[in-house]
């Protein structure tokens, strides 16, 4: 695909997130030789982890199959999405959901539209780009799982891509589906970012369901630190002054998060965490962000394990990363002063583990 076709579609795209033309005259105005992927579920709140697997998603396919028509299908959209695709969609077109961390049932508000993908597209070959599972083993979560399975099993063609050993074994005990596993798709970029003088360490703490991290053992860490003379900052890869996961109708005071923001907004929190010397985080991306700025990190777990699962995945040899599930602060701050004085830094490539996606996506 020519420069000038790539970018009309990028433009095209664009238009039709912001609302200014509908889908159908979007794939109307698409040349008929590119093959399509139409991406369905890409965010439009503001969590920065879910903003950058969008981001390195769209990054993937213009680095591995720039021949391809990429087509972004934001979240909100999708009843109308599906409604317009359907008359339109060729043989050859390929269906995909994006990444992240919400197959199961504690974010029904991004399960209930994948299972309508899912079982919707069922003639066309159909990925889900990498993700964590859970759901919860109480009555309710048995009730969502049931739905899941009877929406994901109706399509022949889906294939699930899984981003830890830990959903990827329940995807195969519990899925009568395609499933492969990479690493979290994020990994995938490397920021050309600038070099900064590291100082001070730096929360990157949860505020939702997901947390069991105790305040109260935040709130004498970060005492301790600061009493040795450590600049302490807490943040988030949640963006205040944008709309919030499930708000994006509802909330009329908050933006969305546009296409055309997100890499300008994950690159100021990759250039917040790259200044700092040690990240403490129980978010995933907080690790993941630190392992693409080759920044310390140490890492609690979040509710149901993906962080620490994901660590022992991928992670354990990477010395500037550890993962930990002390509760003494004294300990944790020693763990800390180590990490301030690791020097072996170095990038690291996963790039061999898209490998079996790669083929997916070319066969």
């Amino acid at each position: 695909m020519d420069a000038k076709t790539a970018t009309d579609i990028v433009n095209l795209n664009f238009a039709y997130s912001l609302g200014s033309i509908s889908l159908k005259k979007l794939i109307q105005d698409l040349p008929n030789e590119p093959q399509r992927f139409y991406m369905f579920g890409v965010p439009t709140y503001n969590n920065l982890g879910d903003q950058a697997i969008a981001y390195a998603e769209k990054s993937f396919f213009a680095k591995h199959f720039p021949e391809m028509a990429y087509i972004e299908i934001p979240e909100p959209n999708t009843d109308q999405a599906i409604d317009d695709l359907l008359p339109l969609l060729r043989s050859s077109d390929i269906i995909g959901y994006t990444g992240g961390g919400n197959i199961g049932s504690v974010y029904l508000n991004h399960e209930e539209p994948r299972r309508k993908v899912f079982s919707t597209f069922v003639n066309n070959k159909t990925i889900s780009f990498p993700q964590s599972v859970n759901f919860e083993d109480n009555e309710q979560g048995q009730e969502e799982l049931q739905k899941s399975q009877e929406a994901y099993q109706k399509n022949p063609n889906l294939t699930v891509v899984a981003r830890e050993t830990k959903s990827l074994d329940y995807l195969k005990k519990n899925f009568d589906v395609n499933v492969i596993y990479t690493a979290d798709i994020v990994l995938s970029l490397k920021p050309n970012r600038p070099d900064f003088k590291r100082d001070g360490v730096l929360f990157i703490m949860r505020e939702d369901s997901e947390k069991v991290t105790e305040d109260k053992l935040l709130e004498v860490l970060g005492q301790a630190l600061d009493y040795v003379g450590n600049d302490v900052a807490q943040t988030d890869t949640v963006i205040p002054f944008k709309a919030y996961d499930g708000d994006e109708k509802t909330n009329t005071n908050l933006d969305q998060v546009r296409i055309s923001e997100r890499k300008w907004l994950l690159e100021r929190k990759l250039d917040q965490i790259k200044s700092s010397e040690v990240i403490v985080t129980d978010r995933l991306h907080g690790m993941i962000f630190s392992v693409i700025t080759q920044t310390p990190c140490l890492v609690f777990d979040n509710s149901y394990g993906k962080a620490s699962s994901s660590y022992y995945n991928w992670f354990e040899d990477l010395d500037y990363i550890q993962h930990t599930t002390e509760k003494d602060p004294r300990k944790i701050l020693t763990m800390i002063r180590d990490l301030k004085k690791c020097e072996h830094n170095y990038p690291h490539d996963f790039s061999h583990s898209y490998d079996d996606l790669i083929k997916l996506i070319k066969e």
